[in-house]
């Protein structure tokens, strides 16, 4: 009986966070940023919209959170890449709100995902290969029972751009212009040292 007990409590906790269910205050409009890719050093924005659908006004707010799994290593956990602005928010019924999600990636930051286990963590069943998070939780106002909902958050880290790729670039695809010029340039020093003579 308490098996039956508990099974049923964990399945009602689990929708409070099924998105969409009525049990949630505020909609949100995705469910993962998995996979953005950006180079080391650089700066990654996304937006993410929040809908109001209870009668009341709503407070909350806005934060990262890492789940710590056994074998982890330190791409897992990227929570200090990420801002969130606003960070707090009010919003009413029928009301949304637009907010920044803002990723400095380290210069330092190795090529490959960061975040999660596998490019396929923003995916409905692959909960296990989750590691970062962007988590929102508002309640009604002067309340102290907060709902919310936990989005995946993952980067892919691309390798660094040659910087001597777009001379490089232009030269093979002008290759006989430039060819020329260099022919030009050679009789021309000719020319002029045979005059001097």
């Amino acid at each position: 009986m308490h098996l039956k007990g508990a099974a049923l409590i964990a399945v009602l906790l689990g929708l409070l966070f099924i998105p969409g269910f009525s049990a949630l205050a505020t909609s949100v409009d995705r469910m993962a940023i998995t996979n953005l890719e950006g180079f080391p050093g650089k700066t990654i924005e996304q937006e993410i919209t929040l809908e109001g659908t209870d009668p009341g006004e709503r407070s909350g707010f806005w934060y990262t959170y890492y789940k710590k799994t056994a074998g982890d290593n330190d791409r897992m956990d990227i929570t200090s890449w990420i801002t969130i602005e606003p960070k707090d928010f009010t919003i009413k019924q029928g009301e949304t709100k637009a907010f920044t999600i803002t990723v400095k990636i380290p210069r330092s930051a190795g090529e490959g995902l960061w975040g999660a286990t596998s490019s396929a963590a923003g995916q409905e069943g692959h909960s296990a290969e989750r590691r970062t998070y962007i988590v929102f939780k508002d309640a009604q106002d002067e309340g102290n029972v907060y709902s919310g909902l936990l989005i995946p958050i993952s980067v892919n880290v691309l390798k660094s751009p040659n910087q001597l790729a777009p001379m490089i670039n232009f030269v093979m695809s002008n290759i006989m212009t430039v060819g020329l010029a260099i022919i030009i340039v050679v009789l021309l020093a000719i020319l002029l040292l045979k005059k001097k003579k």
